[in-house]
């Protein structure tokens, strides 16, 4: 992980009782190995079959406190807005 802070996980999943029909879920989480403890939490009658952490393209621009305003996100213009 190249920056700080919670990232966002796509989990690969099947559940026991549909072993063939894969699953994909989200988790946010620090680092992939929390990652994969939350997803084996959440998804507790599963089998998680891999784990990938959600990296934005190069060029975009990323708003770690984003809002979705009217259809779009918008950056939070200050720090007390993110909590």
């Amino acid at each position: 992980m190249g920056h700080t802070g919670v990232c966002m996980y796509t989990v690969y999943y099947s559940e026991h009782d549909a072993p063939d029909e894969r699953r994909i879920g989200m988790v946010s989480a620090p680092n992939s190995s929390i990652a994969l403890r939350i997803a084996e939490m959440q998804f507790i009658n599963a089998t998680i079959h891999k784990i990938s952490e959600l990296t934005p393209p190069e060029d975009e621009t990323r708003f770690p406190g984003a809002r979705f305003i009217n259809g779009e996100f918008r950056p939070v213009m200050h720090q007390d807005e993110v909590y």
